[in-house]
């Protein structure tokens, strides 16, 4: 990994972890056109860690209401977070022997591609967040473990279906991502062979969260404006272009 290849990925993280467009998918189809053949595992989690930082700067203030005002709202980001680890823990090593087929990532990208069109039409239920829906969209989450699948574009697209304003389903999944990320990060720290850090790790965690600031207000604006459904044309296109090219 060269000190350009570390801001290319940081920037690519940075744009694709908030736009529903799938952060995982779209690294491991630029490792490809690079060259890396194997998958960047622990600097992809560098790259996520990178974003996470960028969601407690732009939703600061949601993250201290839930340990003094909010607290229920911390109940639910809980149960969401349990279903995520089950789901993971059940199917973690099956999920990693994708981040290696890049054709997969394709099919993925169509599926959430698909995911977000039909989130703009149908809806199952109404009302704001509830137990069994913070469930719902923890399990939503853990597929989105999957490369290809966008994990804000199907926990936020779950929300929707469920009822749940643009805003407050925007909320709940990057609130929910925090235990998400931290878990995941050390899960792999501790397995890594850190000896193989470099400064270019460190890069591409700065230039993923300065970029991922930006990302993320530029989709509370595309939710807002009701546009977030545009995303998935964009997933089926590059889907079906990485589909049948690599």
């Amino acid at each position: 990994m060269t000190f350009v290849e570390a801001i290319i990925s940081g920037i690519v993280q940075g744009v694709t972890e908030f736009l529903p467009v799938s952060s995982s998918g779209h690294l491991v189809i630029f490792h490809r056109l690079i060259g890396l053949k194997e998958p960047q595992l622990l600097f992809d989690i560098f790259l996520h860690v990178g974003t996470l930082a960028a969601i407690f700067i732009v939703f600061w203030h949601d993250i201290v209401e839930i340990f003094s005002s909010r607290k229920k709202s911390g109940l639910y980001i809980v149960l969401g977070t349990i279903v995520t680890g089950i789901f993971v823990l059940i199917f973690g090593k099956s999920i990693e022997a994708v981040f290696v087929k890049p054709w997969l990532v394709g099919i993925m990208l169509v599926i959430t591609g698909l995911w977000l069109i039909l989130a703009r039409f149908i809806r199952f239920s109404t009302g704001s967040i509830t137990g069994g829906k913070a469930m719902i969209i923890g399990l939503a989450q853990a597929i989105a473990a999957l490369p290809g699948i966008s994990r804000s574009g199907v926990t936020i697209s779950t929300g929707l279906f469920l009822g749940m304003s643009p805003e407050a389903a925007a909320r709940f999944s990057f609130l929910l991502s925090i235990p998400a990320i931290i878990g995941a990060f050390l899960f792999k720290i501790r397995g890594a062979d850190l000896a193989g850090l470099s400064i270019n790790y460190f890069i591409g965690f700065v230039i993923s969260c300065i970029v991922g600031v930006f990302s993320l207000k530029l989709l509370l604006k595309v939710l807002h404006r009701n546009k977030f459904h545009f995303f998935g044309i964009y997933c089926i296109v590059v889907g079906l272009f990485v589909w049948m090219a690599l």
